[in-house]
């Protein structure tokens, strides 16, 4: 089941580098699980979990000085439980981010106790009503990452209808259950190409922030795609990936607090 929980962690004062500490911890922690667990995921190249700091990004987010809150979701139903016995396990030792330990103060996991926050089963978010249209608000910068000729990596920081359309396809193919198959995915892909197109948008930003050891490029705002094919199987498949964009995020170095989403 996709989980969403915030964390609440006090220190001395605020912590230089939160995603990289952060996700620092996420694997220190899960070392204690099961350090070949955590050697795995370290090696996937599309991680069944997403880490943001949220200072900064709205009122809910705000924090005084030492205080960090964390979003933590999980798209993997054996990863969450572990996980979380194990940070609260550590809590009374100090939750080292950086050098310094810091103090859980409080975990919340109902959207009642934050926006951010909530469980959704995946029967539930294949069963999210069709879309012809579908919003999402880019609370963290988000970039998408595809290959160049030579191996090399191309960062788009633009809310590309194709490549938010395939990001979410390709989060959905990995971790759900409810996989399309080889045939459905080309041809969802194709229609996201020709028929999905940009509706609208509101306060469109650009920034370059700090993942992992580099900097990238990345946007934030509200974009509106809409889907011109009349295909109920189209449209069913862009509410699924509407809805589990709040637990998956969108566009690459989601671990590293990028691609954050609301989808309204």
């Amino acid at each position: 089941m996709p989980q969403a929980v915030v964390l609440e962690l006090v220190g001395e004062k605020f912590p230089l580098y939160p995603a990289r500490y952060a996700h620092g911890l996420f694997f220190s922690l899960l070392s204690r699980v099961s350090p070949e667990l955590a050697q795995k995921l370290h090696e996937e190249p599309r991680k069944p979990f997403t880490l943001a700091p949220l200072t900064g990004i709205d009122s809910e987010g705000a924090t005084s000085q030492g205080t960090l809150r964390l979003r933590l979701t999980t798209l993997d139903d054996g990863l969450f439980a572990p996980f979380l016995r194990t940070l609260l396990e550590a809590a009374p030792e100090g939750l080292p981010l950086g050098d310094r330990p810091y103090r859980l103060v409080r975990v919340v996991a109902t959207r009642e106790g934050h926006p951010l926050a909530g469980a959704a089963s995946w029967e539930e978010l294949k069963k999210a009503p069709r879309r012809e249209k579908a919003t999402f608000r880019f609370l963290t910068p988000t970039v998408f990452a595809t290959s160049k000729p030579g191996g090399r990596t191309r960062y788009t920081p633009l809310p590309d209808p194709r490549l938010i359309g395939s990001s979410l396809l390709d989060k959905w193919q990995v971790h759900s259950p409810f996989a399309y198959n080889p045939r459905e995915v080309a041809a969802l892909r194709e229609l996201f190409e020709l028929d999905l197109e940009v509706a609208g948008f509101r306060n469109l930003r650009f920034h370059r922030v700090q993942a992992g050891k580099g900097f990238f490029p990345g946007f934030t705002g509200e974009v509106t795609l809409r889907l011109w094919s009349q295909s109920l199987e189209a449209q069913e498949a862009l509410g699924r990936l509407h809805a589990v964009a709040f637990f998956s995020g969108v566009g690459a170095k989601t671990p590293y607090g990028m691609g954050l989403v609301v989808p309204l």
